[in-house]
């Protein structure tokens, strides 16, 4: 373990020093950069002149000014211009030791693989389970709002029928009102024309004619007496014979109903109003 651990800081070690020589190097730069250069020593050229060999004019003690020739100026040597310093080139960088990635345990990616699995159809189990509930709440709120809109309708429904139905015994009860009262009024009128004697003229004259086209039978005997009920339409005609209540045989029973058939049409009444499609006439032919 020391080691494998030597040879991995070693190529940081090296890196380090690499990094302090180079800015050593880049201290001293910046220092000989810094330090000024010396001044320029200027040349001073001269010669010696003896008392002998000057003009009389000095000796004697005038000014020299106009006699004395003005030296041209000197010329200022130029300033050495500062040396091109090269820059320094910067040191290459190690490249960094790339290490192989250790490789992953099968096993322990397939069972990463597996819990990611695992968790994933937990999931998937727990959205369908939501969406079954939410499928389901749906239904049940359909269901109540089609069972409230059904007894709305119903009561609906039943107050309409009653509203008919009351209407309709209203006036099933007025028509009944209104029936007996015509009813009575016709009883009434009927007993008034009853008791004018007009109905019984007409029964006698059905029973007379009946009588007149009876052939009477060898059976027949005296005191026969049967109930005849006679449908007749509008101008007398004999559209139905019945014999009810008859103390005869069966040949006298016939004989009186085809009576009545040969008798058609019936004679009609003196009053329109004696006229009745349903007639009961008591047959007693006369001895």
């Amino acid at each position: 373990m020391p080691s494998r651990a030597s040879e991995r800081l070693r190529p940081w070690i090296g890196s380090a020093a690499l990094h302090v020589i180079f800015i050593g190097l880049l201290a001293g730069f910046a220092v000989k950069w810094r330090t000024d250069p010396p001044p320029p020593q200027l040349a001073i050229e001269g010669s010696v002149v003896r008392y002998e060999d000057l003009p009389s004019s000095v000796k004697s003690g005038k000014p020299l000014r106009e006699e004395v020739p003005v030296p041209p100026p000197l010329p200022v040597p130029a300033q050495p211009e500062p040396e091109a310093r090269p820059e320094p080139k910067p040191e290459p960088k190690p490249e960094p030791k790339v290490e192989p990635k250790p490789q992953p345990d099968p096993a322990i990616e397939q069972r990463r693989v597996a819990e990611a699995q695992a968790r994933l159809a937990v999931e998937r189990e727990r959205a369908e389970q939501q969406k079954a509930l939410a499928e389901q709440q749906r239904k049940a709120d359909a269901a109540k709002q089609q069972e409230a809109l059904q007894r709305r309708q119903e009561q609906e429904q039943a107050a309409k029928e009653a509203k008919l139905t009351a209407e309709r015994e209203a006036r099933l009860r007025s028509e009944r009102e209104a029936e007996l009262k015509r009813a009575l009024a016709s009883e009434e009128e009927g007993e008034a024309f009853q008791r004018s004697g007009v109905v019984d003229e007409y029964r006698t004259l059905l029973t007379q004619t009946i009588e007149r086209n009876w052939i009477r039978p060898p059976s027949a005997r005296a005191g026969l007496e049967c109930t005849l009920d006679v449908t007749q339409a509008t101008g007398g005609t004999v559209i139905d014979v019945k014999v009810g209540a008859c103390n005869a045989d069966q040949a006298v029973r016939e004989s009186i109903a085809n009576a009545v058939y040969r008798s058609s049409p019936l004679p009609a009444p003196s009053d329109p109003r004696a006229f009745s499609r349903k007639l009961v006439i008591v047959f007693k032919p006369t001895e």
